[in-house]
């Protein structure tokens, strides 16, 4: 079984990941798009230059001002490290059904991945918009104007599910934190006791 996890900039979805238990593996992304870029280096340095090597790997600091000010340059990035990221993300959860365990993938971009298809279900962390934008000043010290910026980026995150043909459960992450506990821990009590039926 596969659980995909998503939701928009400073919406609890990383807080949520960590909330699930021993019976879950989850896997970042994020974490794991950083591996892509050295596994990829060669393809990104012919993408993008030398310049985005630091001591003989790909600088993130150099890379980002590159990919972020150009649309065609972020596709090509993407295109690159997504597919590397897919295959190993897949090869993880067949690991962690082997292992007894269910699958989690944690991603912002979970949708424009191309993972839906694969998930069984999928979970959306919500919050409001003024709840995400006081997280993301208090906890990245952006000013308002860039996280409007951020989250006008992310308005397709959650839009493609409803046509995907999977489940799909929202977490409300209102700020509240006993109330988004209870709602993980439902959430996951129903999965166990559904994979062992």
């Amino acid at each position: 079984m596969i659980i995909g996890l998503t939701g928009k900039s400073c919406s609890g979805k990383d807080y949520v990941s960590h909330m699930f238990g021993d019976e879950f593996l989850v896997i970042d992304e994020d974490h794991l798009g950083h591996i892509a870029l050295d596994v990829n280096k060669d393809k990104l340095v012919d993408a993008f230059g030398e310049d985005i090597l630091r001591d003989g790997k790909v600088d993130r600091k150099k890379l980002g001002p590159i990919v972020f000010s150009d649309k065609e340059k972020l596709e090509k990035l993407n295109s690159i490290s997504h597919p590397w990221m897919v295959s190993e993300t897949l090869r993880m959860c067949r690991e962690a059904e082997k292992e007894g365990k269910i699958g989690v993938i944690n991603a912002a971009i979970l949708e424009k991945m191309g993972f839906v298809p694969y998930c069984d279900e999928v979970v959306l962390v919500s919050s409001p918009y003024s709840e995400r934008l006081k997280r993301a000043v208090k906890r990245d010290g952006i000013t308002p104007e860039a996280f409007e910026k951020r989250n006008e980026s992310q308005k397709d995150i959650g839009s493609t599910l409803n046509g995907d043909n999977v489940k799909v459960t929202i977490i409300n992450n209102s700020g509240d934190k006993l109330s988004l506990s209870r709602q993980v821990n439902e959430y996951c009590d129903r999965i166990l006791s559904k994979r062992s039926q």
